[in-house]
């Protein structure tokens, strides 16, 4: 009668790490192909022609939705939303944006500046944290500025913007210094309707 071979200790450890090899490879396609659906997933529940593009927002938070949603479109932008960064992702995939507003108070999302980063460095990003520590670590990953807590001065998010979309600015360059907004980026900011009203003056 044949004895069963035990396998060695160090054989052991070797298949050990050699399943777990295999379980983080299989975690991490799977990973791949959901991400590769969601542009397709988007498509088939919101449909393509139903995308605004300009201004995309990430947030769970309804009420915070609505209200960033309220002053962009005030200010005439349009806009879309994403409650995830995975659908966020899918969304700049199938739309052009010039401008990410993500909602970082309780989710760190930091994957957001990754992907920008690497396929869509032009894509400015305002974030929207919890405290200014965190506001300092987003402006250091890429952020082009930020607004302190869910009741921000929507006043402030105005200013963003004009300095982003309207004057074309890189960064807010006092948050980036560390300093606080005091709008003197915007201060000559003429809109074509300030110099239509110039007009009507110059011809009493």
């Amino acid at each position: 009668m044949r004895r069963s071979k035990k396998r060695r200790p160090e054989m052991e450890e070797k298949l050990a790490q050699v399943n777990r090899q295999v379980r983080e490879a299989r975690g991490r396609l799977g990973w791949q192909v959901r991400q590769a659906l969601v542009p397709l997933n988007i498509q088939e529940n919101r449909g393509f022609s139903k995308l605004q593009g300009q201004v995309l927002i990430i947030s769970y938070h309804e009420p915070l939705r609505e209200r960033i949603k309220g002053v962009l479109e005030s200010e005439n932008y349009r806009c879309d939303v994403a409650q995830g960064s995975s659908w966020a992702v899918g969304m700049l995939k199938l739309m052009k944006y010039q401008l990410i507003i993500v909602d970082f108070t309780r989710y760190r999302r930091s994957n957001i500046f990754t992907y920008v980063k690497r396929y869509q460095p032009g894509v400015k990003i305002i974030s929207i944290v919890p405290d200014e520590s965190r506001a300092r670590e987003l402006m250091r990953l890429g952020s082009y500025s930020f607004l302190v807590g869910r009741s921000f001065d929507t006043e402030q998010l105005r200013t963003c913007l004009t300095s982003s979309l309207r004057l074309g600015h890189s960064v807010c360059s006092l948050q980036s210094q560390g300093e606080r907004c005091n709008r003197s980026c915007v201060n000559n900011y003429q809109t074509e309707d300030d110099f239509l009203d110039f007009d009507d003056i110059s011809e009493y």
